[in-house]
């Protein structure tokens, strides 16, 4: 009688959360900010640390495993601009980035959120989106530049967008 009385009870407070709508989108969650560092829940001064960032390094040119003015990949730079810039530490690989926060759809990206691209046989490149359909990276081509996700060879290759911040 009383494992009865339980399941009944359950069953009647299950439809009670039934009011709560997944539609709804939280707002961003992002880590506090450091002393001295841009908060990533600030678009306009994200959007500014990353234009000040690409001016910095704008040109450097990308070499595989560097970390450095010398060359860098797009994971280094990735890792070096978000402690640079916002005092945050994020892994070296690119695999672990995109692990290391919130995965939601590109159309929702904010600046400060890491694009990742499929770009050969398994997803291998990371920039940070800039906002209005632009992203900073390391181009095999050109080393460190502003790309837009309007140009077919990136709308087509975008995989996902990660908040860092909590899970």
């Amino acid at each position: 009688m009383r494992s009865r009385l339980l399941v009944l009870a359950l069953v009647l407070l299950l439809p009670a959360c039934s009011w709560m709508s997944g539609d709804e989108e939280p707002a961003p969650q992002h880590p506090r900010p450091q002393p001295g560092y841009v908060d990533l829940a600030d678009p306009a001064a994200v959007r500014s640390a990353l234009l000040a960032q690409h001016s910095a390094w704008r040109g450097v040119p990308y070499r595989m495993g560097g970390s450095d003015r010398r060359g860098l990949d797009c994971s280094a730079f990735a890792q070096l601009t978000y402690r640079q810039r916002f005092g945050i530490a994020i892994p070296r690989e690119t695999s672990s980035q995109r692990e290391s926060g919130r995965e939601l759809p590109p159309a929702q990206a904010v600046p400060g959120d890491l694009l990742f691209f499929n770009t050969g046989l398994r997803e291998r490149h990371v920039g940070i989106y800039v906002g209005a359909r632009q992203f900073l990276h390391v181009s095999a081509r050109a080393g460190v530049m502003i790309s837009s996700l309007a140009e077919d060879y990136w709308a087509r290759r975008l995989v996902t967008a990660v908040r860092i911040g909590p899970l």
